[in-house]
């Protein structure tokens, strides 16, 4: 019986067979030792490479583009970063399509369309004339972040690994996701500075498309569907969101996209307000090695720990860290706050990913956490901006960091009222 349950599962393990109150307890107690299912590592060694590649072109090589663009056109920066920010948005509504497609058409589909189409954004990125056309095809570049990043990664790693063993799957994709930005600013700066801007959005625009590849050739395709009599735990997206505990969770992801996007932005002048802007460099070149070690302790002691648990440790440092950001002074506070900062952002990424199969079960996991997402791409959009102005209105930077602490102490209070200790 037992062999032939497995077998129902197919290329996605864990769908249909457990209930939410067992999900319940999967989330609050200690994980066990878990078999893998075969061919799952190499879908998240798959997803590892091209997520570097996803992240590194359509997300962290456009700091590097907009001085360039803004320099050739004319155009204002604000306005050439008002596109980045539109394809943000663009990002969050279009998640709440495409969470369904990964569930019904298979990661397989999605992944490998998405790249697909992000080389074709980049390719006409690089062949924009006016102001109107790098807003359009930014736009589209959302639209297909949401095909190509994390949540549509992760609905992959579910399908793999299923629910019970998906977790230290995703902190290997994001272990190596945490690098794009290492690799990819020093990489899109070399390419703009030798070969132009124009060209080095054609050279990203090929990156993209050779992840079509290995996406086509290594990932789950469609799900199949569950078979008649068998007992479905899974939660549809209807019935998730009317449950409280799912909007608990989407407060938290939208508290965490803000929080790190404004310290994604607003870091370097921070440390420059504060007089250290020739430490500038080492210290935002701090933040990516901490959140890739934060990875990398979850990777080697998740099974040791809750993932509620987990969650509200990395939540609550948050607080402390937004703290001596907002008013701690020299290297070494700054260093410790980036430090501390990075550590439980990194290991926040992976609880993100892995809560709502945990919770929800795999069955709708595309659907569910693409819904999920929306709330941090808006708050992503939406933070900066925000920030910049209490800046402007408060005169420095204390008053909008510190806002970050009160946000992370809300989100852990979120957390804790969406994933209760098991009684």
């Amino acid at each position: 019986m037992a062999g032939q349950r497995a077998a129902a599962a197919g290329p996605w393990p864990g769908r249909g067979h457990a209930s939410g109150r067992s999900a319940m307890s999967a989330a609050t107690a200690a994980p066990q030792a878990t078999r893998v299912p075969e061919g799952a590592w190499r879908v998240a060694a798959v997803l590892a490479i091209t997520q570097v590649v996803h992240w590194g072109s359509m997300f962290y090589a456009f700091s590097i583009l907009m001085p360039a663009i803004a320099a050739e056109t004319g155009w204002p920066r604000g306005m050439v970063v008002g596109a980045f920010s539109a394809g943000l948005l663009v990002q969050a509504g279009v998640a709440l399509g495409v969470g369904p497609m990964l569930d019904r058409l298979g990661p397989r589909t999605v992944m490998t369309a998405g790249s697909v189409l992000a080389g074709l954004g980049l390719w006409l990125a690089g062949r924009v004339e006016s102001l109107w056309q790098l807003y359009a095809v930014w736009a589209g570049i959302g639209a297909v972040m949401a095909a190509t990043l994390y949540e549509a990664a992760f609905t992959a790693v579910a399908a793999a690994f299923g629910r019970a063993a998906m977790r230290p799957g995703i902190a290997l994709v994001t272990f190596a996701g945490g690098l794009a930005s290492t690799i990819f600013w020093p990489l899109a700066a070399w390419l703009v500075a030798d070969l132009g801007w124009r060209t080095a959005c054609t050279v990203l625009a090929l990156a993209n498309l050779a992840c079509a590849l290995p996406h086509a050739a290594a990932l789950p395709g469609r799900a199949p569907p569950p078979r008649p009599g068998m007992a479905a735990g899974d939660l549809s997206l209807g019935t998730v969101c009317r449950q409280a505990r799912f909007w608990g969770l989407a407060f938290v992801n939208g508290a965490i996209g803000f929080v790190s996007a404004v310290i994604g932005v607003h870091l370097v002048p921070l440390v420059g307000e504060r007089g250290l802007g020739g430490a500038a460099p080492l210290l935002a070149g701090l933040l990516g090695v901490a959140q890739v070690a934060g990875r990398v302790i979850e990777f080697g002691g998740g099974k040791h720990w809750p993932l509620r648990t987990v969650g509200l440790v990395s939540l609550l440092a948050l607080a402390p860290a937004s703290v001596l950001l907002a008013w701690g002074n020299g290297v070494a506070a700054m260093a410790c706050a980036i430090a501390v900062y990075g550590l439980a952002n990194g290991i926040m990424t992976i609880v993100r990913g892995a809560l709502p199969a945990q919770l929800f079960g795999t069955g709708h996991y595309g659907a569910i956490s693409s819904a999920l997402a929306a709330p941090g791409a808006l708050a992503r959009a939406a933070g900066p901006v925000a920030a910049g102005w209490l800046w402007a209105w408060s005169g420095g930077y204390a008053m909008p960091v510190a806002l970050l602490a009160v946000l992370s102490l809300l989100a852990a209070l979120a957390l804790a009222a969406a994933v209760p200790p098991r009684s």
